[in-house]
């Protein structure tokens, strides 16, 4: 969870200098002398004991047993570790749900020896991540003493002492962080993303536990403060379709806090509490310039649990999850689900969210992804019958402002996936984003089969090995792909954009465009029949001079991939992926003329080779389709099959064919089980008809086109007309994009 820490490149970037104190009146806190009152209040027990004996929470409560059950980390002598202190705080309040639900005696006084041994010299710390292990000990314990406040194992004296513990721990983490200015700069002034949220969302959580602590209202402001801007629509943290500019793995490290924070907030402050702005960690960059912050200003905070703040952001997560259930590892990603995104079917939010949690094959009913949230699983969990929790109603989705574009054939494991990325703007300009205009990846039939390399950082000082455009599945023009990242707020990289977004069944379409190194590139992706999918590269330049083009491909085989790959040797350019469930054809053609398919330089855990998709670095395959031209189009066929399976059967391989398009063309024959379909893309001056083998006769002024050999649908881009044996099947279009069905 390493952010680039290079303060010197940050030194010049202007910062707020006042301090965090308290504003006026703070807001109520109805029962806070009532206990339980954090993650559970005391309506919640027979709800739980009612629901341990059964699925999926027996499952659950096993892991709160667990936790309880294991061994406490042993803290060093002068240190003072976040990590051991956090492990310390989920075995502390694992035993204090036990010791609340059951009246164990037992639980209870384990509980409490954990929290009346919590020390507090943070200053013996010198790492500047503790900030975002905050939560996961400040919960941890505030959620022990809560849930031990409620039975008798804990006098008076004992209460006394835990609270100055867990207070003046979370003190000196607010002094360090909040209160000296090159601390908080760099940790939450130039990220503005999950380092804040996490942040905010323990002080807050201990301001809500401790609330006439003296410290307890600039906690609170600061922590509802973070809440309005960042999950609001003025922090440029999430985008207006939804998507968080951090991406999928980042996003969900921030989301398992600040779920728990506001669960405790709706528990313990009226609707129509009034908060205070704390502007010090707002930052006056591109592109937060326009954050208005004024110092002191009241205002209530609309709960995001309810008012539609977080759900759009859960539905855009779920969008971008592969078909195994885990999200696509976008940025500086690794694998991940959402935890706690479930929880928010207790707070009005559809089923699928709960359905979701249930289906994902390799964090299955997780509820420990990033921080232990297993106990919240057992009080506020809606839609827990078999059949009651659903899969999403859409299937394909369009995110133009964060810049995804993601096909699905449905939400089964075997179902075919594939993400388009075209980020600008804010959703561009976030610490952890790569250099990935144009990018995308595929899954298929139960396997991974086209990559984005995820996140392998072996210099905290540096960005990712994999955060650069060589690492991704893009065109490099002479080895050169879009800027190179920035550290920190200099941005680096360029702007993409997703246009002409299209959803349908037989044909789904989407078109990411960018420029870099004089050249503007516009890739179109066509989702076919919901089986395949076809890559159309349209370039244009005002240079005349030849150059290299690299259609760059990252294999999920080769090297510590375990799957298989192979080059065809012959004039026809084919790669072919091959997995123990799936495998895939990848064909390539270019008007620019023959392409021919080359691997780069191999050098072990570097780029382009390596990848961290799974927390654990290695290697796979990377091939490069290239051509020498001006400005040469690509058209390439994705075809993924299921192993194992006849010809005849629908997810049997397709056969994909060549077709002499002519200079200045390129064109394929997809065939399939009652089937067969035409992809043919055209540089300006091409010829403007095609002879398929067996028919028809296809003419067209347009660039790109895809149509069912029998008529049964079109795709025209860039074009005006389209005719199969001189019968109109386009006219006159004057739309950059059509789809037309018979």
């Amino acid at each position: 969870m390493k952010a680039v820490r290079a303060i010197g490149v940050v030194a010049a970037i202007a910062f707020a200098s006042c301090s965090t104190k308290e504003q006026g009146e703070k807001p109520a806190t109805p029962g806070s002398g009532v206990h339980p009152r954090l993650m559970f209040d005391a309506s919640h027990k027979d709800r739980i004991l009612a629901r341990i004996g059964r699925e999926p929470f027996a499952t659950v409560y096993a892991r709160v047993q667990e936790t309880a059950a294991s061994t406490p980390r042993q803290p060093e002598p002068g240190t003072w570790d976040a990590d051991v202190w956090g492990s310390r705080a989920d075995i502390a309040q694992a035993n204090a749900v036990l010791a609340w639900l059951h009246g164990d005696a037992a639980a209870a006084a384990r509980s409490k020896a954990l929290l009346l041994s919590v020390e507090s010299n943070v200053e013996d710390s010198s790492d500047l991540d503790d900030d975002i292990r905050m939560p996961r000990l400040l919960m941890g314990y505030s959620n022990a003493w809560d849930l031990l406040s409620a039975t008798p194992w804990l006098s008076s004296e004992e209460s006394n002492d835990a609270r100055a513990r867990i207070t003046t721990v979370a003190r000196k983490l607010a002094e360090r962080y909040l209160d000296q200015p090159i601390t908080r700069l760099v940790s939450f002034v130039v990220t503005q993303n999950n380092h804040p949220l996490r942040a905010a969302s323990a002080l807050g959580y201990t301001a809500l536990a401790f609330p006439d602590d003296p410290d307890a209202p600039r906690w609170r402001d600061w922590a509802a403060d973070q809440m309005d801007y960042l999950l609001g629509p003025k922090g440029h943290y999430v985008q207006s379709d939804g998507g968080v500019s951090e991406g999928p793995f980042y996003h969900a490290f921030g989301f398992s806090a600040v779920m728990r924070f506001l669960i405790a907030l709706e528990r313990n402050a009226a609707p129509d509490a009034v908060y205070h702005h704390t502007c010090i960690t707002r930052n006056s960059a591109d592109p937060w310039g326009d954050h208005g912050c004024v110092e002191g200003e009241p205002f209530t905070l609309k709960s995001p649990l309810t008012s539609g703040w977080l759900q759009p952001t859960v539905d855009w997560s779920i969008s971008l999850r592969r078909p195994s259930g885990v999200r696509a590892n976008l940025n500086d990603a690794n694998v991940t689900a959402l935890n706690g995104a479930a929880l928010l079917s207790s707070f009005g939010a559809p089923s699928h969210v709960v359905w979701d949690w249930k289906n994902n094959a390799v964090l299955p009913l997780d509820t420990r992804k990033f921080d232990d949230l297993s106990p919240w699983y057992l009080a506020h969990l809606a839609y827990e019958e078999d059949g009651e929790a659903k899969a999403p109603g859409w299937r394909n989705r369009f995110f133009p402002t964060s810049g995804h574009a993601v096909f699905r054939s449905g939400w089964g494991t075997d179902d075919r996936w594939l993400v388009l990325v075209a980020d600008h703007g804010p959703a561009r300009k976030t610490v952890h984003n790569h250099a990935d205009g144009t990018s995308f990846a595929l899954s298929a039939y139960g396997e991974d089969l086209l990559i984005d390399t995820g996140y392998y950082k072996p210099d905290p000082n540096k960005n990712a090995l994999t955060a650069d455009a060589p690492a991704h599945n893009v065109i490099l023009v002479d080895g050169v792909g879009a800027p190179k990242r920035g550290l920190l707020n200099n941005w680096g990289d360029t702007d993409a954009f997703l246009e002409n977004t299209i959803d349908g069944d037989e044909l789904a379409w989407a078109e990411a465009k960018t420029s870099y190194e004089g050249v503007d590139f516009r890739r179109g992706v066509a989702f076919v029949r919901q089986r395949y999918f076809v890559v159309a590269d349209r370039l244009a330049t005002s240079g005349s001079t030849p150059r290299t083009f690299q259609w760059r491909a990252h294999l999920w085989a080769g090297h510590d991939a375990k799957g298989r790959y192979a080059v065809d040797a012959t004039a026809l350019a084919r790669v072919t992926v091959d997995r123990d469930r799936a495998g895939l054809a990848m064909l390539l053609a270019s008007t620019g003329g023959p392409v021919t398919i080359e691997e780069p330089p191999f050098k072990a855990l570097a780029s382009p080779h390596v990848h961290q998709v799974d927390g654990k670095a290695g290697n796979h395959a990377v091939v490069d389709g290239k051509v020498r031209a001006v400005a040469p189009g690509f058209l390439v066929v994705l075809a993924p099959h299921a192993q194992g399976r006849a010809a005849g059967d629908p997810d049997a391989p397709l056969d994909v064919k060549p077709l002499d398009a002519g200079s200045g063309g390129a064109a394929w024959t997809i065939a399939g089980k009652g089937f067969r379909d035409v992809a043919w893309l055209r540089d300006p001056g091409a010829s403007s008809a095609l002879d398929v083998p067996g028919g028809p006769r296809i003419a067209t002024d347009a660039a790109f086109i895809l149509v069912s050999a029998d008529g049964a649908f079109a795709l025209v881009a860039g074009g005006t007309t389209l005719s199969l044996d001189g019968v109109p099947v386009v006219t006159g279009n004057l739309k950059p994009v059509v789809i037309v069905k018979r």
